[in-house]
């Protein structure tokens, strides 16, 4: 009986594991295209400024789940060498296609298909590993925590990025999937109390946990544009250095639209 159902549950995961990949299959080039708006790049300069400290000469750098390629790019403009993962195909082939842009990264950058619980590297193989908008969209989030610690090297660092449990866009979001009958995310969203506990307990010890952005990200949203970047740029200027403040707060960082995490492995 407990044979059958750790199949089940290994069948159930599986088939999750797939409804999300076709899903970001389809939206590659929507997906891709969102990350020119401004809320994703002020996010973008957060994550980038944890990571290009961690830079030394000749490390390797894993960026997991690494979707259309935006911050594998980063980490090889950094000057790492970069292994970017991912299931969905239709992600790949839009990484693909950028990275070839970039004649002077590209021989740096290596892109793999890969499911991010069960990496198909040896152990203590990375300086850095970065998960970006990634662990709230896979269902085992602890496995892919635990791989994650596994092929980080001793006391490197995880990067990670991921929707806050209150944020008032996500809760919105999450309304409108009720009535528009959007599909559903299959991943728990932590809070910032349980995503510590739970990186704790997969052997990480964190050390910087904020919130990226609070009003730019919901006065950008409103003026969406991708295209309208002056003046985006012009309301990033007035909200980021109230936003800095805000969200180091305890009670508004949890009103964030994501949070961000450095943690180091134990």
């Amino acid at each position: 009986m407990k044979r059958r159902n750790m199949a089940d549950a290994f069948a159930d995961d599986t088939e999750t594991k797939l409804k999300v990949m076709k899903r970001f299959d389809r939206e590659a080039s929507e997906f891709d295209f969102e990350r020119t708006a401004a809320g994703y790049r002020l996010r973008h300069r957060l994550v980038k400024s944890l990571f290009i400290r961690e830079c030394r000469p000749g490390a390797v750098a894993f960026d997991n789940g690494c979707g259309t390629g935006e911050y594998t790019l980063s980490l090889a403009q950094a000057g790492f060498d970069v292994v970017g993962g991912d299931f969905s195909k239709g992600m790949l082939a839009v990484a693909k296609s950028k990275i070839r842009r970039y004649n002077e990264l590209a021989e740096r950058i290596h892109l793999v298909r890969l499911e991010s619980t069960r990496l198909p590297f040896r152990s203590e193989s990375f300086d850095v590993v970065t998960c970006i908008a990634l662990l709230d969209w896979v269902p085992d989030s602890r496995r892919l925590l635990v791989d994650a610690n596994r092929v980080l090297k001793h006391r490197a660092r995880l990067i990670l990025c991921t929707d806050a449990l209150w944020s008032p866009y996500r809760i919105y979001r999450k309304g409108q999937s009720y009535v528009y009958r959007r599909e559903k995310r299959y991943a728990p969203i932590f809070s910032s109390r349980e995503l510590q506990r739970t990186l704790t307990r997969c052997g990480f010890i964190v050390g910087r946990f904020f919130g990226d952005v609070l009003l730019a990200q919901v006065i950008t949203r409103l003026l969406y544009e991708p295209k309208g970047l002056v003046l985006s740029e012009k309301v990033l200027k007035v909200t980021q250095p109230l936003d800095r403040h805000l969200t180091n707060l305890p009670l508004i960082k949890s009103l964030s639209a994501h949070y961000i995490i450095e943690a180091m492995k134990k």
